[in-house]
């Protein structure tokens, strides 16, 4: 056991998440918790093993443990209508017995909550146990950390430094607990496997425990509930006080309120999407689960490649697509949470008026590989969306100092050619002077002169329209080809040691270990004139062209024509991509599906809306990518971005995105 936890574990996709914007924890098909969140999206993660199950009196005691996470159960899962609960439905292959559980996060507290419903559909009564093993791994490690039993209310606690993981049962009497070291023989979980807890009391590193409670008799037809607790906080007072909560009130009362209060949050975008699919709700309160409560920051996705094995990691919030995130919350009629991550993005801005490459949720910056200074044009863009959308005048003046200096950040890192400065392109992995980050740039600096106009700042609206128009004439005279008729990735490409020399020069922050891929290495120093699905960048959102606009037909075309993957359908994201396989991208699919509503091809874009949707798990939950070869998710779920496209797509089909113009 103890060395197993201790290993690197590969990358993986939940089935399902929950959380309250604070906590979060991800679940397998069979419901088991496997990551757990606190006290924020991306990290500590404090999972180690949540295992509850039950035990059947058999004639003398004999057999083991029906461990709810082992094959020894048929499973079934849904989310409840219109919530974040987790409703998983395990039937026994030995025994007539029906279990029901339902995970759900408190909304304002943090709090996990297991609630359950035992079945006896079989003929003859049957004795039950309730038994829990936990082996948490608090701040993913196990050194340092303690667990006992706190008899004022019969939990156990387990913590490292200051965070505390309080765990309690209730609805049934304690009938035993074991705490011990994991690998080592005091390890409860062949114990509680075998039905004997030892009542040892505390343990020290490589913590694990167990408990057990006494359902009684279970008679034919007949159903019991019962409840487990989890409680996080930052000392032993404050997770006592949380479990008294969870105290106050049964099992079925909590989850009716937490599906009340889902449901209840739904309702502002009711009139965007109540009568459509409901994915588009889906996503909605997938969009919020991975919104933090308390920074407004957003998560890419839950993280399942800790250690980088497969990627650089996805728990961490890109000020880029965050934007797409709070837009699609703005024209949701979500303002609030768009603009709680507006206000994260201006707290967190360097002192140059840019912005790193990525976040953790707290604000700290998360490590990277190079200046993205899309970012910035794609925050100044968004400030400006939030206001049109919302009208807040004391937003506007919240952000506008943010806005000067990003702006002037950009007025001012305008190569001679009239393009901005070289920066790593939307995907990461291209030095260049990108067509997308021009686009982005253009689209920022015309957001910031109209905001300037707003405010009566003539001299700074001048500069930065000015700014504007001649990165616009620069990317039609740099960045279109006439030979391949469309626009090209980029130009003046760095191979890695020119990325690297370039920061230093620049007096930034240097990345100074290499793409794992190793795509860097291959990098030539010209044009790139690879087609690249970012190119819709240009179109939306930030109309540098118009969707008519011959060029942007031509380029869209080609877009369509040498990206589309001919066997299961959907968009790669350039000519040559490699990463995960090459796979298409949902984003770019929907990005495709918005351009087509924009230039009036209808049909098309209710195609590609219906292919994204097909690639959705069971769930809803939306991929970054689909299977090349048999379609459905291939890696990263949910993914924000993917969920921030579909809602856009679905609101501009149905006329009610005010970015575009649905023809």
């Amino acid at each position: 056991m103890g060395k197993i936890l201790n290993q690197k574990t590969s990358p993986e996709m939940p089935a399902a998440v929950t959380g309250n914007s604070k906590m979060l924890a991800c679940h397998r098909a069979n419901g088991e918790i496997f990551r757990l969140f606190w006290p924020h999206l991306g990290y500590g993660q404090h999972l180690g093993h949540f295992w509850p199950g039950v035990r059947i009196a058999y004639p003398e005691w004999q057999g083991f443990t029906k461990w709810f996470h082992l094959n020894i159960w048929e499973s079934r899962q849904r989310y409840l209508e219109d919530t974040n609960i987790v409703e998983t439905t395990l039937s026994s292959l030995t025994h007539h017995l029906n279990v029901v559980q339902n995970d759900f996060i408190l909304p304002h507290h943090d709090i996990l909550a297991r609630y359950y419903v035992l079945k006896n559909e079989g003929e003859k009564s049957e004795k039950i146990s309730f038994f829990v093993y936990c082996a948490f791994n608090i701040e993913e490690s196990a050194l340092y950390d303690g667990v006992y039993v706190d008899f004022s209310n019969n939990s156990l606690v387990f913590f490292r430094r200051n965070v505390y993981l309080a765990l309690a049962g209730i609805g049934c009497p304690l009938s035993g607990y074991q705490c011990g070291r994991r690998g080592t023989p005091s390890d409860p979980y062949q114990d509680a496997s075998k039905g004997f807890l030892w009542g040892t009391r505390d343990n020290i590193l490589q913590s694990a425990a167990a408990m057990a409670w006494d359902l009684g008799e279970l008679q034919p037809g007949e159903t019991k509930s019962f409840s487990l607790y989890l409680a996080a906080g930052h000392d032993e007072k404050q997770v006592r006080s949380l479990l008294a909560e969870a105290a106050s009130k049964t099992g079925s009362e909590w989850l009716e309120k937490t599906r009340q209060y889902w449901q209840g949050w739904l309702r502002p975008g009711e009139q965007n999407g109540k009568s459509e699919h409901p994915a588009f709700r889906r996503s909605l309160l997938t969009m919020k689960l991975l919104s933090d409560r308390e920074t407004g920051a957003s998560i890419a996705a839950p993280e399942f490649d800790p250690y980088y094995q497969a990627s650089g990691g996805y728990g961490y919030c890109w000020p880029r697509d965050s934007v797409y995130i709070a837009a699609a919350l703005d024209e949701a009629g979500f303002h609030d949470l768009a603009g709680r991550f507006y206000s994260f993005a201006r707290s967190i801005q360097d002192p140059d008026g840019s912005w790193q490459q990525r976040y953790f949720t707290d604000g700290a910056v998360a490590p990277f590989w190079g200046k993205q200074i899309d970012q910035a044009g794609s925050v100044l863009w968004g400030y400006q969306h939030h206001y049109q959308l919302t009208g807040d005048t004391d937003f506007l003046t919240d952000i506008w100092e943010s806005l000067e200096a990003g702006a002037e950040y950009l007025a001012n890192n305008l190569e001679e050619n009239g393009l901005p400065a070289p920066s790593f392109d939307p995907w990461e992995d291209e030095l260049s002077q990108g067509t997308y980050s021009a686009a982005a740039v253009f689209g920022g600096l015309k957001a910031s002169a109209q905001t300037a106009a707003l405010r009566k700042e003539k001299n700074k609206e001048k500069r930065w329209q000015e700014a504007s128009e001649t990165i616009r004439a620069a990317i039609i005279k740099h960045q279109w080809s006439d030979a391949q008729n469309s626009f090209i990735r980029g130009v003046n490409r760095r191979t890695f040691q020119d990325a690297y020399d370039y920061a230093l020069s620049r007096g930034e922050k240097a990345f100074t270990v290499k793409d794992p891929t190793g795509l860097y290495e291959s990098h030539w120093v010209g044009e790139d004139r690879r087609i690249d699905a970012a190119l819709l960048g240009l179109a939306f959102p930030f109309a540098v062209l118009g969707p008519s606009d011959k060029k942007m037909q031509a380029t869209a075309l080609a877009i369509e024509e040498k990206l589309w993957n001919y066997n299961v359908g959907g968009l790669q994201r350039y000519e040559g991509d490699s990463y995960r396989g090459g796979n298409p991208w949902l984003i770019t699919t929907l990005w495709l599906a918005v351009y087509h509503c924009m230039s009036g091809s209808r049909g098309r874009a209710e195609e590609l809306y219906n292919w994204s949707l097909a690639q959705a798990n069971q769930h809803l939950l939306l991929p970054e990518q689909a299977d090349k070869n048999h379609g459905g998710p291939a890696w990263v779920l949910p993914l924000n971005w993917s969920h921030a496209m579909f809602v856009l797509t679905h609101l501009a089909l149905r006329g009610k995105l005010s970015i575009i113009r649905c023809r």
